[in-house]
């Protein structure tokens, strides 16, 4: 039988969403509306989310008239150390999207085939290497295994983009494992069944039938992965440090608050920098909001 719930219930049940909703985009609000600030306003520390253009007036570098897209306008011309150089901050997107793209390809690809094979196949020390992999969930890519992982990148030529890529993939996938074998359990068998009395082999099957199917859990790992990547700045800002043309938007962006010169602070740069990198995020989330509800949903129901 279904419970209706009170009207006294949706009440406090609906005053703490908004709440949370609240200060969940308290930030976001503040940082965009920083991106439109001068430096000054900001360092001022006031709080006000409409720019007050008439005290602390928004202009280019070199002018006197009033441009709200001026940091925006620097921020994309500039390196992203603030220094001379020729990499400015499209190259830095360009690079962001190379890392993130190939760990996508990486992430999904080995989360599919494993989980596949973990959750349907057969083969001796199965359930070791399924729980030896789930033991690794709880171990990142943090101040415990980066001074390792740098050592061994470092040995084999590694400290590149395609080398990140790898070592992002390779140190945050198990979560992505267990989401998709939970999503595999809600699959029925007798597909498999059937695919192998039509003359499917182990493989066959997957490619054919259960890849097709997991399009919603795989969309939303690739999300996550994507998300995950891009957002990432230690690995990127030492792995990288050698070659400053292959560094990601993100480090690029935290290098703004010091690109004034002499220790100074230009964190109305870094706001508009932070907007500049939220916005494929965005849009990739808006894109592929319904598939990832999916996955996410089925996918954690029998994990």
């Amino acid at each position: 039988m279904k419970m209706q719930m009170s009207k006294t219930a949706k009440f406090f049940l609906y005053l703490f969403l908004i709440v949370v909703t609240f200060f969940t985009l308290l930030p976001l609000l503040y940082t965009l509306s920083a991106s439109f600030k001068s430096n000054m306003e900001i360092m001022s520390g006031h709080t006000n989310l409409i720019p007050n253009y008439a005290k602390y007036p928004l202009t280019a570098r070199g002018s006197d008239v009033l441009n709200p897209m001026a940091n925006f306008a620097e921020v994309w011309g500039m390196s992203g150390s603030g220094l001379q150089g020729t990499t400015d901050f499209a190259d830095y997107t360009i690079n962001s999207l190379k890392v993130a793209t190939l760990s996508v390809l990486i992430t999904v690809t080995f989360t599919a085939m494993s989980a596949y094979c973990f959750q349907r196949g057969r083969f001796p020390g199965k359930t070791f290497l399924y729980y030896f992999f789930m033991a690794t969930m709880f171990i990142g890519a943090g101040s415990i295994t980066v001074f390792p992982i740098l050592r061994i990148t470092t040995k084999v030529g590694m400290n590149t983009w395609w080398g990140l890529s790898i070592v992002l993939s390779a140190t945050g996938g198990v979560s992505n494992l267990f989401l998709t074998i939970g999503y595999l359990k809600t699959i029925p068998k007798d597909l498999d069944e059937s695919a192998k009395i039509d003359g499917c082999t182990f493989f066959s099957t997957w490619w054919r039938v259960i890849l097709p199917l997991s399009i919603p859990i795989l969309g939303t790992i690739a999300l996550m992965t994507f998300r995950g990547t891009w957002n990432t700045w230690m690995l990127p800002r030492l792995m990288l440090a050698s070659d400053q043309t292959a560094t990601t938007l993100v480090v690029a962006i935290v290098n703004l608050a010091n690109s004034g010169g002499s220790g100074a602070s230009q964190y109305n740069l870094m706001m508009a920098g932070s907007m500049l990198s939220m916005a494929p995020m965005l849009i990739m989330f808006l894109i592929m909001n319904e598939t990832f509800v999916e996955g996410i949903t089925q996918g954690s129901v029998k994990g």
